[in-house]
């Protein structure tokens, strides 16, 4: 029994949650147990599917148990996307850039929009807008795609605060008669509401108007699925978000350019929307909300739910409403004493974001001299990560404990040690943990590896240079997250230009 399910369980079992491991709870509606089962397997997105269909006919105490499991699928989710958001953009950026610099003949003119919409994506709206006012001005790109630009660079100059130029930048890019097609300019006109609804400029009814416009097209783009996303989200309707999502297929290219090559050859490349990651992240964290505070109205469930929204909430920013959720878990005295603490890790996070990382640190060096539980330690180091605090002491006396301690036993704080270093750009180390964490048998298994562990290790072994053992983990992965395929392309384009021998390496 893994140890999230034992929490479940014993939370059952001094009466405060419903008990969802029990086989009564199991025969009450098998795809409650058959998610659970994916669920303790890593396999976020077929778990999520078994139960989505289901929780509305469910009923009764049936009801909130799917409600609660469904949320806690879709926190996990969620966390997997933002790091893969961070695993893409290693990879990404370094490979956009390498098309730039490629021989005149050898050169992408798309290369340049996608690297100005992923730099923005990952918050660098001056370096962004420079590329996308060079998109603007190249007459060799689609004008599609140089009005998407210009819409782009409305976000980058907002970002800058520079309302005005925003503005006129949206506006003039409004489709006209030089844009092909009615689908061209569609794409326009949702790529400039979800820029203005990023913004507040829109207003959320009239974002959801444009967004159920645009689904009655019987063709959707990848491209205009993630400007939906973006929509329904920014209007407060992740539900429908969602279904955009299933609808698409994530692991397609957003844009395939075909040219001929300096040598004379066909060359085609393939790019993908950066953003597309962060949007899921939001996305699944949303639903996670929703669900664990339906589930939260279940006074059995409440404690559970209480515990997984101090989670949620506060990776959502709503740092005050998860700090009020945490405490009200911790008030409770038969909480399980692995859960309190835990809890109370999070409680010092929040701490730290609100300007007390003193305070934080403290609280995070004692627990770290008193408790004994692995997962305690992995969440101090991991909140240590997320905080970006040096927490010196910390880290020296729990990398004592995780090089002295059994690896099985010890295998999540060695994926937190090996974060933590990642975030530090000590690659070196970062390797050394996360490989001393993995299952040697089964070393790119999601069943046997959490898949957060195998994304962060494939993200520190291209920094090393590493390229083919990110591959195997990549090929793994995407197997169950088909999105993984826009990182698997881009390592796999910065190995083949870096050994000159794409067909050696290949893995796809």
């Amino acid at each position: 029994m893994t140890r999230r399910l034992a929490w479940v369980v014993a939370l059952f079992a001094i009466g405060l949650a419903t008990g969802l491991a029990t086989e009564a709870a199991y025969g009450a509606d098998e795809s409650l147990g058959a998610a659970m089962k994916l669920y303790e397997k890593r396999r976020y997105e077929q778990a999520a599917r078994v139960l989505e269909g289901a929780v509305g006919r469910l009923d009764g105490d049936t009801r909130a148990q799917a409600q609660l499991v469904l949320g806690m699928i879709y926190l996990r989710d969620a966390d997997l996307h933002e790091t893969l958001a961070r695993t893409a953009a290693a990879a990404e950026l370094d490979y956009l850039d390498k098309l730039l610099k490629a021989g005149a003949g050898d050169r992408s003119r798309y290369a340049r929009l996608y690297l100005a919409e992923a730099m923005l994506a990952r918050g660098d709206a001056r370096g962004a807008a420079r590329h996308f006012e060079l998109v603007r001005a190249d007459a060799g790109i689609e004008s599609r795609y140089r009005a998407i630009a210009a819409v782009g660079l409305g976000s980058a100059v907002w970002a800058e605060r520079d309302a005005a130029k925003a503005r006129a930048l949206w506006a003039g890019a409004a489709p006209d008669s030089s844009v092909r097609g009615q689908g061209d300019a569609g794409e326009i006109a949702l790529a400039r509401a979800a820029a203005q609804g990023r913004a507040g400029v829109l207003d959320a009814k009239s974002l959801r108007r444009a967004a159920d416009d645009a689904l009655r097209s019987r063709q959707l783009s990848l491209r205009a699925r993630r400007y939906l996303v973006e929509m329904y989200l920014v209007a407060g309707a992740p539900e429908q978000a969602l279904a955009v999502v299933r609808a698409a297929d994530l692991g397609t290219a957003s844009y395939v350019e075909t040219f001929k090559a300096a040598k004379g050859t066909a060359k085609s490349i393939a790019f993908y929307d950066l953003a597309l990651l962060a949007d899921l992240a939001q996305l699944y964290r949303e639903l996670a909300r929703r669900l664990l505070e339906q589930a939260g109205a279940d006074a059995r469930i409440k404690p559970t739910a209480e515990y997984y929204l101090g989670e949620v909430l506060g990776a959502l920013g709503a740092n005050d409403a998860a700090l009020a959720s945490l405490q009200a878990f911790l008030a409770r005295p038969q909480a399980p004493a692995q859960y309190r603490e835990r809890a109370r890790v999070r409680a010092a996070l929040i701490a730290h974001r609100q300007g007390r990382g003193a305070e934080a640190e403290s609280t995070w060096s004692a627990m770290a001299q008193s408790s004994t539980d692995p997962d305690v330690l992995a969440d101090i180091v991991l909140a240590c990560a997320e905080a970006g605090a040096p927490c010196t002491k910390v880290l020296a006396r729990l990398a004592q404990v995780a090089d002295a301690g059994d690896a099985r036993r010890y295998q999540r704080l060695d994926f937190a040690l090996g974060s933590y270093y990642l975030r530090k750009k000590d690659y070196a180390r970062a390797v050394a943990y996360m490989e001393a964490g993995r299952d040697k048998s089964n070393k790119n298994k999601i069943e046997a590896n959490d898949p957060e562990m195998l994304a962060c290790l494939a993200e520190a072994y291209f920094r090393t240079k590493k390229f083919s053992e990110g591959l195997e983990i990549f090929f793994e992965m995407s197997q169950e997250f088909p999105v993984v395929r826009q990182i698997q392309e881009a390592v796999q384009g910065v190995y083949s230009m870096e050994h000159r021998s794409a067909g050696d390496v290949r893995i796809l």
